[in-house]
């Protein structure tokens, strides 16, 4: 009873489409733009504050300054950004192994026991879809780090 049951729920009518999951992708970058985008904000706010520049300076000569003078300042700046990317990328999305668009477009990841996932496997799969990007998109067929994770996206 339990495998015609696990059968059922991976049959091929419930992967998850190169449109869904293009959706899903879609939804995460958006995420992640604004996120980096109010994070540079505050940091560039914060870069303009700590920095001993003369407070004449303004926009593109502040930056100027900064950079020349002060570099420390970009490279936390650096820090910062590349931590929250991080974060919203792959840590936050492990503790429910899906990403904010897998939410939204209605997607969920099991095993090939139709079991959840575990957190490991989650993060192997993601940095695997890094590398392994453009086979999201071939017709018909798990991309290659779905295959290598033995993960299913289903709907």
């Amino acid at each position: 009873m339990e495998q015609r049951w696990v059968e059922k729920m991976l049959d091929e009518k419930h992967h998850a489409t190169a449109f869904n999951r293009s959706c899903a992708f879609f939804y995460d970058m958006v995420v992640l733009v604004v996120v980096l985008v109010m994070t540079s904000v505050v940091t560039t706010w914060w870069m303009g504050h700590q920095s001993n520049a003369p407070h004449s300076l303004e926009g593109v000569q502040l930056r100027e300054y900064i950079l020349e003078h002060e570099f420390h300042l970009f490279v936390i700046n650096w820090i910062v950004l590349a931590t929250v990317g991080i974060l919203f990328q792959f840590i936050f999305p492990m503790m429910k192994r899906k990403t904010i668009g897998m939410r939204m477009v209605g997607l969920y990841l099991k095993d090939e026991h139709a079991k959840d996932i575990s957190k490991g496997t989650y993060l192997k799969r993601e940095c695997l879809k890094l590398v392994l990007f453009p086979t999201m998109f071939i017709k018909g067929k798990r991309p290659l780090y779905d295959r290598l994770t033995k993960t299913y996206l289903l709907k």
